[in-house]
């Protein structure tokens, strides 16, 4: 019953009012199509908004094959795994 309520209060997080309302650490980037954003083995320092577009999640195996996870549309968050440190 608890979680059911903690989802409900969630959802009135709204991400472009935070994001305009914040005054440091935000920065906005233009990235072109196929450009890498981050990969694998980098360090993990920053959470990530898609505002427009969208964002191809791959990995790559040991024998240098890539596999696609995930596509991320626009609203979406990646990159809080930096966040738990």
């Amino acid at each position: 019953m608890t979680r059911v309520v903690a989802a409900k209060e969630r959802s009135n997080f709204d991400p472009k009012t935070y994001l305009s309302t914040i005054d440091r650490g935000r920065k906005i980037f233009a990235f072109p199509k196929k450009q890498t954003i981050f990969a694998q083995g980098d360090s993990s320092d920053a959470v990530f908004y898609v505002q427009k577009g969208k964002v191809r999640l791959t990995v790559v195996s040991k024998t240098g094959k890539e596999a696609t996870i995930g596509i991320l549309n626009e609203g979406d968050f990646f990159g809080e795994g930096c966040l738990a440190g």
